[in-house]
């Protein structure tokens, strides 16, 4: 019986080892991984052994013969255990979910630098991992700080390379090691995420970065020359491929209610997915914002959803996945109609000419204020869950009186020129805005532009990317 069963499975590995060739690397890997655990566990009996090996083939034919339509359900990375990222293992809890730069470390193509600066004054920067393009930049790096003072990060600083005069501008964000903050005495690990301003094709050889760091002290009479600052050169060769990426130009373009919005400066690489909404300028309405803008990559049950990043129009990108479609998908706009997207207000009679609905109404509370603050009431029915869900409007800093002179709006509280506070009711949500128009006397009505307002048109609409 031993030597039947011993014949049979010869025979079924040899049709495995002709059919090998047709299997993708993935399903090996998986099926290889399998057996190696498998293979580390105790065998007490013929038995287990036979059930073991058994259990094996039953894998193996498994994944010839479930279609491969199926095995592409999850995505690849989904179907094996964590990649190693070597030295950079250290930072996967700072990475954390982020997608855009744990798929780069899976596909390789985030680089390993560990490029130093030398210790300053008791204090080392390393940048240990580095990925570019023309769009932005991720950095992973290392401050040892081997003295008894607490620094503060004032931020990064890059340039083209040593000599140019100029530091590189973008929207910048970080994450940090263990809830530790940047700059303390020991070792702090951190992410860092640059979104250039825009599109840059002027990055060639080398990028310079300096970090600068400042000791917390409760003496106010510190000086610039207390700053500490940390100089690496990154050598950006072209055959590492950091600016791999390109630029899509789509023809289409997306039609809610009529009304037509175009994506534009569409650039794919390995920081994120990058695009700017442009609206067309024979809509009749005016957009303040799409709803629920995602993107999409992937087709049927393969569909994983890129989530919104940091700085403007920024998506993340799944760098494991580079070939599959990606699409974008809307759940519909906010909008008002061109011949609506101005507040006409008699702020002496404390009356509302115009305005978009009968919601937007003069608070009583405006009885109370000082001279100058103009206090408006958006009444929010409990019923209209789609406006509860937002809050309110907003208004241009800038504003006009009955001659056409533009005026500015004061500051109402901590800085901002516009204030709000929310009151729920039985019957809904009265949201309270405040404005601080001025003392001088203007001359009656004025007239304010809207930034947004809570009107929306859903409708489902989606664009290809690629």
């Amino acid at each position: 019986m031993a030597e039947s069963e011993e014949k049979l499975l010869n025979d079924y590995f040899q049709r495995i080892d002709v059919e090998a060739e047709d299997i993708p690397e993935v399903k090996l890997d998986a099926a290889i991984r399998k057996g190696m655990q498998l293979g580390n566990r105790k065998r007490s009996s013929f038995r287990k052994r036979y059930t073991v090996v058994a259990l094996a083939v039953l894998a193996i034919a498994l994944l010839i013969i479930v279609p491969w339509a199926n095995q592409m359900a999850n995505p690849v990375r989904a179907q094996l255990p964590p990649k190693s990222w070597g030295q950079l293992e250290v930072f996967r809890p700072i990475i954390a979910n982020n997608l855009t730069i744990t798929s780069a470390l899976d596909a390789g193509i985030m680089k390993e630098v560990n490029i130093s600066s030398g210790e300053v004054d008791g204090i080392k920067w390393t940048v240990n991992g580095i990925i570019a393009d023309r769009r932005g930049i991720a950095l992973l790096y290392t401050i040892q700080n081997n003295t008894d003072q607490k620094m503060q990060l004032m931020g990064l600083s890059l340039k083209k390379n040593s000599e140019d005069n100029y530091d590189l501008t973008g929207y910048s964000g970080f994450s940090n090691s263990n809830a530790q903050e940047a700059g303390s005495p020991g070792t702090t690990r951190m992410l860092e995420q640059i979104v250039w301003n825009k599109y840059r094709d002027d990055l060639t050889d080398e990028l310079n970065i300096t970090l600068s760091l400042y000791p917390v002290s409760k003496d106010p009479s510190g000086s610039s020359s207390d700053i500490k600052k940390l100089i690496v050169n990154i050598p950006l060769e072209a055959n590492n491929n950091y600016f791999k990426g390109e630029i899509i130009n789509l023809k289409e373009s997306l039609s809610i209610a009529g009304q037509k919005i175009k994506m534009d400066n569409v650039y794919i690489g390995p920081t994120g997915i990058y695009m700017r909404e442009n609206f067309d300028g024979d809509n009749t309405m005016r957009i303040f914002n799409m709803l629920s803008p995602k993107l999409v990559i992937g087709k049927g049950d393969h569909q994983e959803d890129l989530m919104w990043a940091s700085g403007m129009n920024n998506y993340h990108n799944d760098n494991m996945r580079p070939d599959e479609p990606i699409k974008l998908e809307i759940e519909g706009i906010s909008a008002l109609d061109k011949s609506k997207v101005e507040l006409v207000i008699n702020t002496e009679t404390q009356q509302i000419l115009q305005a978009p609905d009968n919601n937007l109404t003069i608070s009583k509370r405006m009885e109370n204020e000082e001279q100058g603050i103009l206090v408006l009431d958006y009444f929010i029915p409990k019923e209209d869950k789609e406006a509860l869900g937002g809050s309110g409007f907003s208004l241009d800093d800038n504003f006009v009186d009955s001659t056409g002179s533009g005026h500015w709006l004061g500051r109402v509280k901590d800085g901002y020129s516009g204030y709000k506070e929310f009151n729920e009711g039985t019957k809904g949500t009265t949201i309270t805005f405040f404005f601080n128009v001025g003392k001088e006397k203007l001359p009656q009505p004025l007239t304010f532009k809207f930034n947004s307002y809570p009107t929306v048109i859903n409708e489902k609409a989606s664009l290809r990317i690629k």
